[in-house]
Parts: structure tokens; sequence; C-alpha cells
């Protein structure tokens, strides 16, 4: 048995990062309270975040390939940290908040790329003898669990804390500096033979993993975050006129989301199978449900059932974020783990665009068109996902 558990350093950085970036959902309801922003200037908040998001994704997992994971990690964390600073910046110059959630998309691409798949690496051979999908679980768990703690005690700092444009934000600054000493300890896990394996990879085998990933990864990555962020952002938006203090509900609604996102993960990871696309298929019917839900209790104007539906979309956020992420580590060639990994959450990530563009389209869509937009879309997925479940398996799901 191999004693030493390094990959907890590594996923304790990324859950330091995770709560960073999501720290800012709960207190949406009090930058428009006290500031008086418009829907439109805060869900723009949340695009803002993926301009620094999706380029970090996709550089800086082929980056972590070439040069290690290590560095870029430290690099991700310490982005954290100067994206709370800017965070505390901005209760006093709005500007700043939206350059914070800039920076704050960067150190989470860093961190979904680069991290996850050090995660991955310490959790095998000759790290740690855990099985293979333990890796992926294990990234996937502890990534959810910083989004759901920086999104529970931003709200509850927030609601009943003095300072609450700044206390949230110097918590998540001191945990983030303790954590930059102890990664300093971790040992790296790229190895020179990585790249001579990679050029050695059967032509056929990687035009297998690029189809299975485009066809049936693809379709399905986006209602990763389209889960998470319809759960804590369109269904408080949906509700807010139906009686309900606002920043509470809101942090009731991302408290469920990410809370059932994390707890429903290790069911997720049995649902898994190599030979098709079973959990995907069940996250993306789970979605589906929560936005029946969502449906019945605009219906009945029921803030309850509003809360039920984000519960739901939770289980479908944990279910497809750990699916994912196993169906994509299983198709990523040797050598191109970081580059496979910031494919799939930069593809999971265009999930987080929706508040913006449903903000938009609400100018001239009631949300009943937009729930309507959304149910289609969802839709299409799951049948594309469902023709190709069991087409361009790995060999070693053959």
């Amino acid at each position: 048995m191999i004693a030493r558990r390094y990959w907890l350093g590594a996923a304790l950085s990324l859950l330091m990062v995770g709560w960073g970036a999501n720290q800012f959902a709960s207190l949406l309801a009090l930058y428009r309270q006290e500031h008086g922003i418009s829907e439109l200037a805060v869900t723009a908040m949340l695009g803002i975040y993926v301009l620094g998001l999706i380029p970090a994704l996709l550089r800086g997992g082929s980056l972590s390939d070439q040069r290690g994971r290590a560095g870029l990690t430290r690099l991700a964390l310490v982005l954290a940290v100067v994206a709370s600073v800017l965070m505390i910046g901005g209760s006093a110059w709005l500007w700043l908040l939206f350059v914070g959630r800039f920076v704050a998309g960067v150190a989470t691409g860093l961190a979904m790329a680069v991290t996850t798949s050090w995660v991955k690496e310490l959790s095998q051979a000759p790290y740690d003898d855990a099985a293979f999908s333990t890796g992926a679980q294990r990234g996937s768990l502890y990534s959810a669990s910083g989004f759901m703690l920086g999104a529970i005690v931003a709200g509850l700092l927030a609601s009943f804390a003095p300072l609450p444009q700044v206390l949230p934000y110097a918590v998540h600054i001191a945990l983030s500096l303790v954590m930059l000493a102890v990664i300093r300890a971790l040992p790296e896990t790229l190895h020179p033979h990585r790249q001579a394996a990679h050029a050695a990879l059967p032509t056929e085998d990687v035009a297998l993993s690029k189809r299975r990933f485009a066809r049936v990864v693809g379709p399905a990555a986006p209602w990763v975050f389209g889960s998470v962020t319809t759960g804590f952002a369109v269904v408080p938006a949906f509700m807010a006129n139906y009686g309900v203090n606002r920043l509470l509900y809101a942090t009731a609604c991302v408290g469920l989301v990410q809370g059932f996102g994390v707890l429903i993960q290790p069911l997720a990871r049995k649902l898994d199978t190599p030979t098709s696309a079973r959990a995907l298929l069940v996250g993306m019917s789970t979605s589906a449900a929560g936005l029946g839900i969502l449906a019945l209790a605009m219906w009945l104007e029921s803030p309850a059932l509003g809360l039920l539906a984000s519960t739901v979309l939770g289980c479908a956020y944990g279910t497809l974020m750990v699916s994912g992420l196993l169906e994509t580590q299983r198709l990523a060639p040797v050598g191109q783990l970081g580059r496979y990994n910031g494919k799939y959450y930069t593809l999971a990530y265009i999930g987080f665009l929706g508040p913006a563009i449903l903000a938009f389209v609400g100018i001239w869509l009631s949300p009943w068109w937009q729930l309507g937009l959304l149910a289609v879309l969802l839709s299409g997925s799951i049948v594309a996902v469902a023709l190709n479940s069991r087409k361009a398996l790995p060999r070693t799901a053959d």
C-alpha cells in the first residue's frame, strides 16, 4: 500500500480555486440590492468570467502536458487570490468586479485543466494505488466541493456577518495562502517518456478518441454548468416575484445545487460504464426533469418547488461532471490528458453563459419562452448522445 496522499494537497488547491470562483454567485443579489446594477450587468459579470476561463482551459491544459502541473497549479492559486483582492476593491469601484471576475476565470481555467490532471496522476502509480476511475472522481468531487463551499460560506457571511462585500473574499484569501504553502511539497508528475509514448500511439486510436469526444462528450458537456447555473441563477430570477428574500433564496438555491452536486457523485461513478454513455444520458435526463419541475414551480408560483428544481438540477450537474470527466480521461491519448481535460471543461463552461443569454433574450421573450428554449436545446443534446452512445468506443471498452 502507498501511504502518502499527495493527491489530497492538489485536490485541496483545486477546491480553493473553485471556492474563489463561485463565492460571487451568492453575492449576486447583494450587488443588485446595494449598487442598483441591472440584471443584464450582473449576468454579464458571469459572462466575462468565461472570457478569462476559455483561453486558460485551452492553453493551460496543453502547456501543462509539456511543462508540468505543479507550477501552473501554483499560478492558478495565486490568480485566485488576486481575483478576491480585486473583488474587495469592487465594493468601492464597480469596474473592479468585472476585472476580478475575468482574473477568477483565468484561475479557474488553469485549475480545471491542469490541477484536475494533476489530481488524476497523483491518484495512480507510483503515487497511489487507487482504481482508474478514482482520480476523475476526486478531481470532480473536490472542484464541486469548492464551488459549493465558496457559495455557501460567502452567502452566510454576506447575510449575517459584518462587511458583507469584504469578509467573504478575505476568508478565501487567507485559506488560499495556506494552500500555496502546502502544495510546494507535492511532486511533479510529468515525465519525458510521455511524449514518446504519444508519438507511438496508433493513428486509428486517436481518430476514434476524437470522434467519440466530438459526438458524445461534446453535446453533453455544456449541460454540466448549464444545469448548475440554471439552478443557482435562473431559478432565483424566475422565483423573485413570489415573495422570497432574494439573497437568502439565492443562497439556498446555490447550496442545494452545489450540495447535491457533490453528494450524487459516488452514485454517478457507479452508473458510468466504458461500453456506453449511460451515465451522461442519466445526467441530461435528470436536468430535463429539473426544468420540468421549474416549469411547475412557475405555474403554481411555488418557491418551494423552485428549491426542488435546484436540487434536481444539482443532481444532474454532479452526475454530468463526474461521468463526463471519466469519459474524457478514457479517451485522452497518452501525453494529452491536460489538453483533453481543457477541451472538456471548455465545452462544459459554455453552459455558464446560459443566464447571460437568457437575460439578453429576456428583453423579448417571457420566462416561459426562455424555459422552452432551454428544453429544446437539451432535448437535441440528449438525442445526439443517445445515437452515439455505443459508437467509436475505446479499444479497452470493446
